[in-house]
């Protein structure tokens, strides 16, 4: 399954772009700076092999203050600020070289807090409730199938389109040439178990992982080896 990338062009064609008039003054000029923002998530337990009809369990609760991945720095980001969509796809993985499978169908998803439903054999969506200053929610899989499986988590801007979203509640001050910055979404990320205990190793063995690729870009990253999770399921 391809990545689907931001179409950078239409954000950076031209890097400064004129908002009142054609003139070079730099105090007229606006710097786009570009957002990946991260929320965390947890998977328990976080083994590399669980049995069938055993759950794993998908916990949320992360502050509404989100990481910015290139920065480090935390904004704070409501619903009403960007209605963001939240959603898996789980795949079984045959081998290096061979098609994922999918396989939502086949795994019963519970809920304990929020909502969650399978929208097909590929993927499904779940429902977070925010309280103000936390997203939050807990989630069970139970899968029926044997086999190498992946669980791919999605956080996604729902706007409607794939371009990127200004930000203009953040105010950011100028950058090291005294230009007046404009914030942009280009991209949002769910990080599980910290980016650490997700089985990554288990899941570059069974498919072309994109960190063998030297000209590999961060979303593909930060997706691939930070917003999976991978478990072999006997």
């Amino acid at each position: 399954m391809k990545l689907l990338l931001i179409r950078w062009g239409l954000l950076l064609a031209g890097l400064s772009v004129a908002i009142g008039g054609g003139g070079c003054d730099k105090d007229k000029l606006v710097v786009p700076a570009n957002f990946i923002l991260l929320a965390a998530m947890t998977i328990t337990p976080d083994k590399a092999e669980m049995r069938v009809g055993d759950t794993l369990w998908l916990d949320t609760n992360y502050s509404d203050s989100l990481v910015e991945y290139f920065t480090r720095k935390k904004y704070r980001i409501r619903p009403q600020n960007v209605p963001f969509r939240t959603g898996f796809a789980i795949y079984q993985l045959p081998g290096i070289g061979l098609e994922a499978v999918p396989v939502a169908n086949t795994v019963n998803a519970v809920a304990k807090r929020g909502r969650i439903s399978v929208g097909g054999t590929a993927t499904g969506e779940f429902f977070l409730d925010y309280d103000g200053s936390h997203y939050r929610g807990r989630f069970g899989f139970i899968p029926s199938r044997p086999g190498i499986t992946t669980f791919r988590f999605l956080l996604r801007q729902n706007t409607g389109s794939r371009d990127a979203v200004p930000l203009d509640f953040i105010q950011l001050p100028p950058d090291s040439q005294g230009q007046r910055q404009r914030a942009f979404l280009l991209n949002s990320y769910f990080v599980v178990n910290d980016g650490k205990r997700n089985n990554y190793d288990l899941y570059s063995r069974h498919t072309k992982a994109f960190s063998n690729d030297p000209n590999v870009q961060p979303e593909q990253l930060i997706y691939e080896m930070q917003s999976t999770f991978t478990v072999e399921v006997k």
